[in-house]
């Protein structure tokens, strides 16, 4: 399926996934400027043979997706660095600062803000709000 990134509306549907089918669709286009795609070899061969004069970028969903998959592959490769949970006291202690099971150090900027987004989300969930619904709507 070809889309319009501007309008984000299908202009057109292939009759397969080949770079031949691409270039000339592409060719009978020679307006086409930019061409946004993911990393797949048949639409690099076909946009490059159909419309050599487009610039192509990689697309906005495949690169998050690729930076997820790479996260969580760099993430599991280096459990053995992050900091085991801390053992559970036998007896509450009183004002004590709350245990918690991150990964992260304390005092990082980017751990604080997860936990206070974290402790906003369960305070609104306990208030009777809905994951779907939104602070200061009627719904």
């Amino acid at each position: 399926m070809l889309v319009d990134v501007e309008t984000r509306r299908p202009i057109d549907l292939l009759p397969d996934r080949e770079a031949d089918t691409l270039a000339a669709w592409l060719a009978e286009r020679p307006t086409i400027e930019i061409i946004c795609r993911d990393r797949a070899p048949f639409f690099a061969e076909g946009a490059t043979r159909g419309a050599p004069q487009a610039l192509q970028v990689a697309d906005r969903w495949h690169l998050w997706h690729n930076l997820g998959e790479a996260a969580e592959k760099c993430v599991y490769r280096h459990r053995g660095c992050l900091r085991p949970t801390p053992a559970q006291p036998e007896e509450p202690q009183e004002e004590a600062e709350p245990i918690t099971s991150s990964p992260w150090p304390t005092g990082h900027r980017f751990a604080e803000c997860t936990r206070a987004k974290h402790a906003t989300i369960h305070a609104l969930l306990g208030a009777g709000h809905s994951k779907r619904s939104r602070p200061g709507s009627s719904a």
